[in-house]
């Protein structure tokens, strides 16, 4: 490279000083920039063969194709924790974020009042009992001797009694005697009879026992008393307060000391608010919404990857649980809840109310051809891509796009392995190289610093 005469001129009626050399080096740096932009200009408009530009090939790999939704962390039966009937808590034996066991008793309520009816209807039961028992075993042996001795002394009493009507009957006969001597007999003879009759059947009752409706009875009243002892029981039971399945411990609403009162729901509060004792947990599981367009791809027992930002790079095993039957719409979006298990160490390191992200794996397809995403193009023949020729230039071609995999997304038809597609950018997803209406970046003046076509 050398200078012109007339630059050389210049520099010779410049003074030998500082200022002759800066002129040198603004005029070389001109020189230098004029040279770097005009190669940069050559080369993008040479093609690049190796797709490490503006163009890469199509390849074929293996591919797993999934489905991508959002979700949650919920507990799979959150419940309040409370007494059947209000009262006074005396015991609390669990904290918040306690892992508990079925049956395991977190806590107590006071059961003063409920000790003395208790001692009550036990005594109630025990007389109950014996009544019954009484009746049931019959007369002992010592009173059947009683009345049959009884039965034996009115019998030799009436042999005296006879003896004297008769001896009364023959002297009225006789004259010996008046009427009501003899009629006085009479009736002594006829009583002693009759007392001998009742002994007879005393002593068969004796020998019997108790009537059947009598201990028939005796036994209503037994089963009445025991129903009584098992209210105050089961009301006794009740003060204790039981886990009534394996979880954690959600919230802690009460201390020893406050009243409590029976709830039927699981509390909506985040604070210790709550008329209850404690909030509970059931296992967690993944409630995620699939999108109406998805929820095709979607069945029971189907393996999702769970991921959430807390443990991040890590993923969750999980299965689809169930799928809902019907439709949720919000803000004009239909999706399907879809609830997903969640087994292992996710139950221990998850938390309720952590947001998810759910890959669900649908299909695997081996030696899919794929493109960079960036490379497909809207043409007037629908979706495509820019097919490079051998000068780079692209030529638009439609194409049968498949799933879409981070960066790359499967073309079914219209390409073939090796092709080279050019990469889609602002401005350049007209078809066949042709430059699309309003300038490359869809204005209608070019922007600031653009260059002119020449």
């Amino acid at each position: 490279m050398s200078l012109t005469p007339l630059s050389t001129m210049a520099l010779q009626k410049l003074p030998k000083t500082v200022g002759r050399r800066r002129l040198a080096l603004g005029l070389l740096l001109t020189l230098l920039a004029g040279a770097w932009l005009l190669w940069g200009v050559r080369a993008a408009q040479r093609p690049d063969p190796e797709g490490t530009g503006t163009s890469v090939a199509a390849v074929r790999r293996d591919i797993e194709i999934t489905v991508s939704a959002a979700g949650v962390i919920k507990p799979l039966t959150p419940v309040n924790i409370s007494p059947k009937q209000a009262g006074r808590l005396a015991a609390l034996y669990v904290d918040q974020g306690a892992r508990v066991r079925a049956g395991q008793i977190l806590a107590r309520m006071d059961d003063t009042n409920l000790r003395g009816q208790y001692l009550q209807a036990m005594g109630k039961l025990e007389a109950a009992r014996a009544s019954l028992a009484k009746l049931t075993a019959g007369n002992r042996p010592q009173e059947i001797a009683q009345a049959h001795e009884n039965l034996q002394q009115a019998e030799a009493d009436l042999i005296s009694v006879r003896s004297n009507y008769q001896s009364n009957a023959r002297l009225l006969a006789e004259g010996g005697i008046g009427r009501n001597s003899f009629e006085q007999s009479r009736s002594e003879y006829e009583a002693q009879q009759a007392k001998i009759r009742g002994l007879k059947q005393q002593l068969n009752l004796t020998r019997a026992g108790s009537r059947k409706e009598d201990i028939a009875a005796a036994r209503a009243q037994v089963l009445q008393a025991r129903g009584e002892v098992q209210t105050v029981e089961a009301q006794l039971n009740d003060t204790v307060i039981r886990a009534p399945f394996a979880g954690m411990i959600t919230q802690k609403y009460a201390s020893p000391g406050a009243f409590v009162t029976p709830t039927t729901s699981a509390s909506s509060t985040t604070s210790a608010t709550s008329s209850s004792i404690l909030a509970m947990a059931g296992a967690l599981e993944a409630l995620v919404s699939v999108p109406e367009s998805e929820i095709a791809a979607i069945r029971p027992d189907q393996a999702v990857e769970l991921t959430v930002d807390a443990f991040a790079g890590r993923a969750f095993a999980g299965r689809v649980r169930l799928i809902a039957p019907e439709a949720v719409v919000s803000q004009n979006v239909t999706s399907f809840e879809v609830r997903v298990s969640v087994p292992g160490d996710g139950q221990s390191l998850l938390r309720s109310g952590m947001n998810l992200t759910a890959r669900f794996r649908v299909a695997r397809v081996q030696g899919a051809l794929v493109v960079p995403t960036a490379a497909i193009a809207d043409g007037p023949a629908g979706i495509g891509v820019l097919v490079a020729d051998r000068e780079g230039r692209g030529h638009f071609r439609p194409v049968e796009i498949g799933a879409a995999l981070d960066t790359q997304t499967q073309i079914r038809s219209g390409l073939k392995a090796g092709e080279r597609v050019l990469l889609s950018r602002p401005g350049r997803r007209a078809p066949n190289g042709e430059a699309p209406a309003g300038g490359p970046f869809g204005l209608s003046t070019p922007p600031p610093g653009a260059m002119p076509p020449r």
